[in-house]
């Protein structure tokens, strides 16, 4: 009905999605996994390339995804939420709070070999409790996990459209730094050091998907046509 077919009751008109994101943050978490494999079927016989998403709090495990995720089921992309939690990436330096590592381990565990991390942030000051950083900060902290993990590095995923619209020059300044300084899914570039964090040296421009609340830089193979937003 949604992913482009021809049902008389599609809420969208004419628009066509490109996947389905998960973000369940309250209910029953059985049976994720089932409808995901019933996805899959369904995208298999498809003339397009559909995604599956999700998007988990960062706490890990995530009290709503957690068992879904860690049944193996395929996952393209997963927005970790690095916000409104004490594991929001104004906490990296504290190994107590801040965890990328156990999301890098669970996106190289995905029966998909391209699944991918992205860095959910807030898009305005007023857009979560927490974890709205300024943009030197927000570049030196992903720089760092750029070139700490960068087979899983997917981008970032901001949250959401209407903070956008009233902090553009903040957004278009970080989107346009991404794709300046990353080529995520691949072998980072030639870093430089500064203070405590490592930074890239900037390659030449690459792929970029966008959506109002998504910047990806990701080069797995094949891209998404648009990308997905979510909370």
């Amino acid at each position: 009905m949604f992913l482009g077919g021809s049902s008389t009751y599609r809420p969208y008109d004419d628009a066509v999605l490109d996947g389905v994101d998960l973000d369940i943050e309250s209910g029953e978490h059985a049976g994720y996994p089932a409808f995901i494999n019933q996805l899959r079927s369904y995208f298999e016989k498809a003339s397009k390339q559909y995604l599956i998403s999700t998007a988990p709090q960062c706490v890990y495990p995530d009290a709503n995804l957690g068992s879904t995720l860690s049944s193996k089921v395929w996952i393209d992309n997963n927005y970790v939420q690095f916000y409104n939690n004490p594991c929001n990436l104004a906490n990296i330096d504290n190994k107590w709070n801040f965890d990328y590592a156990s999301w890098d381990a669970l996106a190289k565990s995905n029966p998909n070999i391209n699944s991918k991390v992205y860095v959910g942030l807030p898009a305005g000051t007023g857009a979560a409790g927490n974890g709205y950083l300024d943009l030197p900060t927000v570049q030196s902290d992903l720089s760092y996990l750029y070139n700490s993990y960068p087979s899983t590095f997917g981008g970032i995923m901001l949250w959401d459209a209407s903070w956008y619209s009233n902090n553009q020059d903040y957004v278009k300044s970080l989107s346009n730094w991404v794709k300046s300084n990353m080529k995520c899914g691949s072998t980072p570039p030639p870093t430089t050091s500064t203070g405590g964090y490592t930074t890239t040296s900037t390659p030449s421009s690459t792929d970029h998907n966008t959506s109002t609340t998504l910047y990806s830089t990701a080069t797995s193979s094949p891209p998404p046509t648009y990308a997905t937003s979510n909370s």
